[in-house]
């Protein structure tokens, strides 16, 4: 339906403010569609929100409030299992977290971080999202030959 060039949109999901402000303009000035939120219950509530087909990719700080990233990354994948996700933190991640990693395909960014790496980041998971789009009967909606 939306296509590769039908979903530019990116939820952020960050607590920390400047933060959240600074990759929501690194973001705008690639020219994505940044809806960006500062706890986990918000970001779930963003993917099922009117609109939300346009959101190709989250990126979500996995130390967030109210009940932390992980909780939000594994309802958001429950939901919205086309959705590219990047979990962002200043800490390494755990064997559970590290699991949920590489079971969703979701790609992990270490805090700091440069604007080109979070540029990147974004781009690895639009790429790898397309590629399941593509592999995936149900995604375009008429079985094959897309």
């Amino acid at each position: 339906m939306g296509g590769e060039s039908g979903a530019r949109g990116i939820l952020v999901a960050d607590d920390e403010p400047l933060l959240r402000r600074l990759i929501d303009r690194v973001l705008r000035g690639c020219g994505f569609e940044v809806t960006a939120v500062g706890d986990g219950d918000a970001a779930v509530a963003c993917v099922t929100a009117p609109g939300a087909d346009k959101l190709a990719v989250a990126v979500l700080d996995v130390g967030m409030p109210p009940h932390g990233g992980v909780a939000a990354l594994e309802a958001i994948l429950a939901l919205r299992p086309d959705l590219g996700v990047i979990v962002i933190s200043g800490v390494s991640p755990d064997l559970a977290l590290r699991e949920l990693l590489r079971s969703s395909g979701a790609l992990f960014l270490a805090k700091p971080f440069a604007p080109e790496e979070l540029v990147r980041a974004v781009d690895d998971a639009l790429g790898a999202r397309e590629a399941r789009l593509q592999s995936s009967p149900s995604a375009s909606g008429r079985g094959s030959g897309d």
